[in-house]
């Protein structure tokens, strides 16, 4: 039955020639341009009555047009079997189905022509209006070729076309879907099936991340599966091709343990097979780009027998064909010789010819290989066929299909997604009980169900190969999936990301950073990162390496290289690998900050070694700085606002770990007080100065000096300040000392300049240490020479690494520009442009010219960062205990731990002292001579010896020299004061020298108080005038009350102890008195009796108000309950107690030595000012806010007692008055500017002082000024009240047992007669017996007493005979006031007793 559908294989018969005989050319030229025309021919199935039509073009020859591929063979001979057994069906008569396959030769332009031929055949292109009304076989679909080239040249076409395409290999899937071309059926595996097979293994062994490994060649395939595994947040760490020079290391130094291969057959076979792949424990994992599958010899034979890597292979499962098998061999032994085609397979796949050619069944059988995509040409055309019978059996259907066109299509496409043919005992046997059906895949194409992939797993034990199956996949909605559990050893291998990965879907948004700039040692991806900014370039244009000190950065390398392997016994950081980030700041502040707010807010990345590296915000862990002057200041001021919790490890030598900064070199502070022990043991106490202003290390020692000298009894005479251009032939000090602060180059400048003389000491203070390499010839003069720098802790490696290394060893780009600017020759092709020439590669550093300072820095340099990777590794142990890798926990509180753990750490303080002297080969160099440490103190190891025998001594001896350094350094710094040079106006101001006296040599103060007054600059601010006006009208204010009542108390008008009153008069005179001087300019007197005046006056007032409060709580307490006297003077102790306590603390600023110092305004103008700063002054006033919630605390609880006339209210008015006073000028105080200063502490003692003086004062002063005394008749009340808490005469006893107490002013009322009791005639009121009779009381009662009667507006002439008389009896009745309800009378009974008058 085949034979009717073979006819038209006689058109494609030709003579048998080998690829290897001829090529096209020759053959064209030997048979003829038309003899190999015919191989184009189209191959046919056209049963009878055929209605429906597919066809397409196959690669049946390879590109010579003569060289069958006996596996599209196959393909064709599988198509026409399945037609065969459709078309043989009875019920199939209406839907009967036929084939068109043109040959290609495997040119994709002749796919292309072919696959027009066919549609044109079928009257796909057709106008219109010359179709008929019966048109031939229904357009059903076109089949791609299955070469990858052949789908991509016809995929182009098909893009504006819509034609239901099928594809039945992968290749020619993967060309339709990387041109998204609509309409595509597909029934091979595409790369969307393997992967969705691999995110199921992936999820069984609880992973999330691999590196992807392909060939190449920039395929869309490895985009595709990196964006499907990245929707199902599988992360791929990086994408490497498998051509990739350093492939081995670059895999071993991912994150990921799964390596998942985008490759074919051949390629996989090939990279697993090397040494240096099959070494890895690793899994591999490969996806086929061709749709291959390894066989079983095959896959025992992939890995090496000594391979530790594990590879898993995702392929198609094929279904045996057995009876398609049969048919084959049974045509071709039937019809070899009839049919040239079959003939040519024959000779090229079983090696006979025709004439000779016996073939056996058998032979054929165990010869035969299934074409990888036979089952899926089948599955294809039955999908066609099936959509046939469906639109067969409706005439709508089959009318809307008659001929081509996007409605047929959209019909043909819904169809198959509709689909559920089952293969029944007609169709072939192999596919017996199944059900073809379609799907929409994650490629948007239509998908065939039942395909099969499998995960095979390859791996050896015991040397021998072992495979087993992890997962079979089959495709369907929903798939089927079955997973074998997973070996011990594959759950080992899981690859899970990291928090702060760039490939962990941390960095959506990536900023690309100049990659000339940043350098990582050893370029890959690391979890952690330790980054070192340096000032490797210099300039505006970052070009410039004349400055450059290079032993910093390899410090920092080498430390980060050799950490483990130093301390190989501790076990550290075991297996946590972080990698060493240079950044070069190009010497600018700005670009330093900037580079560190990048690495802590964004994902930035850079190209290195042909990679990119990406770095994550949160994954830099600690930054190690060397930078300079601003720039390290700029960045100490990030760290210290606290947006970040990483640590800086830097080289400075200012301490402060509330900037976060830490370093092991010696504080400033360590080395001045080094030196300041040496000069006091070498008597050399008269010193002089030269310092580099513009070197910042060096202004920073000589600060700490500064601060230091005068307290530990060392003269600092003048200040050299060395800079400009210019040079000076003489310059001389005016001491045998001189301490220079300088760069070495300064230093050897200012020693040749300078005139020596004999018995001269020059001691070097930081980098002018070095300065005989600037002055190589004039070295000698200059024996005897000191140095004080930290001890030399620089390793021994260390130092020989950097005298041995080369571009060669050290091939780091970094290092290279350095090379290359010290040398002048280029390194690599680009740089060649520049200097013109090759460097060899063998340029070793000149260390000598590093000098010994620069390499003693780099020294701390690294036992800081030797500090930080201990801290590292102590958190990473304790919060990580495994010891397996980074933990979630690591990530999360890693960084603030480690900044804990370098708080704790201690600071270095060794300082050594050398003296340049010769050697034995008289070759100078420095010679240690003494040790300082702050616990044993200053060692001298050698006596000094100065190079002319001579003993130097150096004092100040007054009055031949003065030496005043008045002024508090640590508030003052010696950037706030001024210098005034020596060189008169309009001189030069670029010399190299200039000369100034040393600070606080001229005091600016006045020569007496009036010309403090009468010419200060305090007369500058118009407000001024106006605070004294007010000042002293409020002064005068107080002073007359306490003149009043001090009359009135002469006078008797107030009778009793009014001494707290009196006391709390004077401390207001006190508070606006201190007033004054705010308002003045500062001088050492003003600023001490403005810190002491100001707390002691508010601690009197305060103090008193205390005092009466409690004074007042007693008596309520007490009441008539109790005979206890409590003594006045217990209130008078605890107010001396209370103004003690402050008199103690004042006096530590009588014994301040300097209580003022010279101030800058600006350039030109230079103040005195005191020198204690705001904070300072308000922590001195701490012991008064104390006083003020005291006295708020007593008067809150005092503030329902109706005694004195409810005086207890105005002891709370003011009390809450002056709380709020206070806390109005210390919140302005610490706000304001420093000239506003002065103005708030003047209104708040201006306005507490009036509080006080208005509240506690105003109704007393009302009563003393508004009533006046009378002497009336007494009359004796029936029931006496002795509540008065008014104070009596000290020489009249007591009534009764209460608390004495006294009114604020005294001008309380009070009750006692004008003549004096005898003792006999007082009763206790808890006296036993009975009371004495009426009318020994009445013959022992005053016959007149003293009343206070309201002043009238007429003037009182007349005599108190008179008054009486006017006033009459009646008034010898007038109510006592003793509660506020009374107090409207016009006649009031007080506590003031005048003396009676004859």
């Amino acid at each position: 039955m085949i034979l009717p559908y073979l006819v038209t294989f006689l058109l494609l018969l030709v003579p048998p020639v080998t690829s290897s005989t001829a090529n096209i050319s020759s053959l064209i030229e030997a048979l003829g341009p038309n003899k190999l025309c015919s191989v184009y021919d189209p191959f046919k199935v056209l049963p009878e009555n055929n209605k429906f039509q597919i066809g397409g073009s196959f690669p049946l020859h390879q590109d010579d047009c003569t060289t069958l591929r006996p596996d599209t063979v196959q393909e064709i001979v599988a198509i026409q079997w399945a037609l065969t057994h459709w078309n043989q069906k009875d019920e199939n008569g209406d839907c009967k189905l036929g084939l068109y396959a043109g040959d290609t030769c495997s040119r994709s332009a002749e796919s292309l022509s072919q696959s027009l031929r066919f549609l044109d055949s079928v009257g796909y292109h057709e106008p219109k209006e010359c179709r008929t009304e019966t048109p031939g076989a229904k357009l059903l679909g076109l089949i791609a070729p299955k070469d990858y080239e052949s789908s991509m040249s016809l995929g182009k076409f098909l893009s504006v076309s819509a034609i239901p395409v099928a594809a039945y290999s992968s290749e020619s899937v993967n060309a339709l879907t990387e041109l998204d071309v609509e309409n595509t059926i597909a029934t091979s595996p595409t790369i969307g099936v393997y992967v969705e097979a691999l995110i199921r293994l992936m999820n069984q062994m609880r992973s999330n991340l691999v590196t992807v490994v392909d060939d190449g060649s920039q395929n869309p395939v490895t985009k595709r599966v990196i964006s499907y595994l990245r929707d199902a947040d599988i992360f791929v760490s990086e994408s490497i091709p498998i051509d990739h020079p350093f492939l081995a290391q670059a895999l071993e130094d991912s994150d990921s343990s799964i390596v998942v291969s985008i490759l074919n057959k051949k390629q996989l076979t090939k990279t697993v097979r090397h040494p240096s792949i099959y070494a890895m424990s690793k899994m591999w994992i490969s996806i086929p780009t061709e749709g291959e599958a390894l066989d079983e010899s095959e896959q025992l034979e992939l890995l090496h027998k000594k391979a530790k890597l594990e590879v898993v292979s995702l392929q198609p499962k094929y279904k045996e064909l057995p009876q398609f098998r049969d048919y084959f061999i049974r045509v071709l032994r039937n019809n070899f010789k009839n049919y040239q085609l079959l003939t040519s397979y024959i000779e090229q796949v079983y090696n006979c010819t025709n004439e000779d050619c016996d073939l056996d069944k058998d032979v054929m059988m165990k010869s035969y290989v299934q074409a990888r995509t036979a089952e899926a040409s089948i599955r294809m055309t039955y999908a066609f066929a099936a959509v046939a019978q469906i639109i067969g059996a409706n005439k709508q259907y089959e009318k809307t299909c008659s001929h081509a066109s996007s409605e047929c299509t959209e019909l043909i496409m819904e169809t198959l997604e509709t689909m559920d043919y089952a293969f029944n005992k007609q169709d072939p046997p192999e596919f017996a009980g199944e059900r073809l059906q379609f799907y929409r895949g994650t490629e948007n194409i239509l998908l065939a169900s039942g395909m099969q992939v499998e995960a095979i797993e390859i791996y050896n034990q015991d040397e021998e190969p072992v495979t087993s199956r992890l997962l079979s996949f089959t495709t369907g909605s929903p798939p089927t999936v079955i997973m074998s559990s997973l070996r011990s050893a594959d759950q080992r291998l899981r690859s899970i990301c990291a928090p702060y990965r760039p490939f962990c879907g941390q960095c959506p948004n990536l900023q690309n950073v100049n990659a000339d700039h940043h350098f990582l040692s050893i370029p890959r991806h690391y979890p952690l990162y330790l980054v070192g900014l340096f000032d490797l370039h210099s300039g505006q244009t970052c070009q410039s390496m004349a400055h450059t000190d290079i032993s910093l950065p390899m410090a920092f390398v080498h430390t980060v290289w050799t950490f483990k392997q130093r301390f190989p016994q501790l076990g550290l950081l075991k297996d946590l690998d972080f990698g060493a980030l240079l950044i070069d700041s190009c010497s600018s502040g700005k670009q330093a900050i900037e580079s560190v707010v990048r690495s802590e807010t964004q994902c930035f990345r850079f190209n290195q070694a042909g990679r990119n590296i990406t770095i994550v915000p949160k994954s830099v862990f600690g930054y190690a700085s060397a930078l300079h002057g601003d720039s390290q200041e700029s960045l100490k001021g990030y760290f210290s606002s606290g947006d970040t919790d990483a640590a800086l490890v830097s080289v400075d030598s200012e301490h402060s770990a509330l900037q976060r900064s830490f370093t092991a070199l010696p504080s400033s502070r360590n080395q001045a007080l080094a030196l300041l022990k040496l000069l006091n043991r070498m008597q050399w106490q008269f010193v002089t100065a030269a310092l580099s202003e513009q070197d910042p290390e060096s202004l920073s020692l000589f600060r700490s000096f500064e601060r230091l000298a005068l307290d530990r009894g060392v003269c600092l005479a003048e200040v050299i300040n060395i800079g400009g251009s210019s040079r000076l032939d003489n310059v001389r000090s005016t001491t045998n000392v001189t301490i220079i602060f300088a760069t070495a180059r300064n230093a050897a400048d200012y020693l040749i300049a300078s005139k020596t003389r004999g018995n001269h000491v020059n001691v070097m203070m930081g980098d002018a240490h070095d300065w005989y390499l600037h002055a190589p010839n004039d070295k000698e003069q200059f024996p005897g020479t000191v140095s004080v720098q930290p001890r030399n802790i620089l390793y021994g490696d260390f130092r020989e690494w950097l005298e041995t290394t080369t571009p060669l060893t050290l091939p780091e780009l970094w290092y290279w520009s350095y090379i290359e600017s010290r040398y002048g020759c280029a390194l690599s092709q680009k740089s060649k442009v520049i200097y013109g020439k090759m460097c060899t590669g063998d340029e070793l550093l000149k260390i000598e010219s590093l000098g010994k300072l620069k390499q003693n820095i780099a020294g701390y340099l690294s036992r800081g960062i030797e500090r930080f990777l201990f801290a590292m590794d102590s958190v990473y142990k304790s919060l990580c205990p495994a010891q397996n890798g980074l933990c979630l926990e690591f990530y999360e509180q890693g960084r603030k731990q480690i900044l804990t753990q370098l708080k704790k750490t201690s600071t270095e303080d060794d300082v050594e002292i050398y003296e340049f002297l010769p050697d034995i080969n008289n070759q100078f160099t420095y010679h240690l001579i003494a040790n300082w440490t702050l616990t044993t103190g200053l060692r001298m190891t050698n006596q000094y010896r100065n190079g002319n025998g001579k003993t130097t001594e150096s004092k100040c001896q007054p009055p031949m020299c003065k030496c005043f350094l008045d002024g508090d350094f640590f508030q003052r710094p010696l950037d706030s004061f001024v210098f005034r040079p020596d060189e008169p106006e309009g001189s030069d101001q670029s010399s190299y020298i200039k000369r100034q006296p040393a600070f606080g040599s001229e005091k600016i103060e006045y020569q007496s108080v009036f010309e403090h007054i009468t010419t200060g600059h305090w007369r500058d601010h118009p407000h001024n005038y106006v605070l004294l006006a007010l000042i002293s009208i409020l002064v005068v204010v107080a002073v007359a009350v306490l003149v009043l009542v001090l009359v009135k108390l002469y006078l008797r008008v107030v009778k009793g102890n009014q001494s707290l009153g009196i006391s709390l008069l004077i401390g207001i005179i006190i508070l606006y008195s201190t007033a004054f001087f705010f308002v003045f300019d500062p001088t050492d007197s003003v600023c001490r009796l403005r810190v002491i005046l100001h707390g002691l006056g508010y601690t009197i007032c305060f103090g008193v108000m205390i005092a009466k409060a409690t004074q007042l709580r007693n008596a309520e307490t007490l009441g008539f309950g109790t005979s206890i006297h409590i003594s006045f003077w217990n209130y008078w102790l605890l107010l001396f107690f209370i103004v003690g306590v402050q008199i103690a603390l004042s006096i530590s600023w009588f014994l301040e030595p300097f209580m003022s110092t010279i101030g800058v305004i600006d350039t030109n103008v230079q103040r005195m000012m005191c020198t204690m700063g705001k904070v300072e002054f308000v922590v001195s006033n701490f012991y008064v806010m104390i006083l003020i919630l005291m006295a708020l605390f007593i008067n809150m609880l005092n503030r329902n007692i109706k005694r004195n006339y409810k005086e207890t209210k105005w002891l709370l008015y003011s009390t809450v008055g002056c709380f709020f006073t206070w806390v109005a000028w210390i919140t302005l105080y610490l706000v304001l500017g420093h000239e506003f200063r002065d103005t708030v502490i003047v209104v708040e003692l201006v306005a507490c002082a009036t509080i006080l003086l208005g509240f506690l004062f105003g109704p007393k002063i009302y009563i003393l000024l508004s009533y006046e005394p009378v002497v009336v008749a007494f009359k004796r009340d029936p029931f006496p009240n002795h509540t008065d808490l008014f104070e009596k005469d000290d020489d009249l006893p007591s009534q009764r047992a209460v608390s004495p107490a006294s009114s604020t002013s005294s001008s309380s009322n009070r009750s006692s007669s004008g003549s004096s009791y005898t003792s006999s005639s007082k009763r206790p009121v808890n006296a036993v017996g009975p009371l004495p009779l009426q009318r020994n009381i009445e013959d022992q009662s005053p016959i007149f007493h003293t009343v206070m009667r309201k002043k009238t507006k007429v003037r009182r002439s007349n005599s108190e005979h008179d008054t009486i008389m006017n006033v009459g009896i009646p008034m010898t009745s007038v109510p006592i006031i003793r509660s506020p309800s009374a107090r409207d009378e016009k006649v009031h009974r007080v506590a003031i007793s005048p003396p009676l008058r004859d």
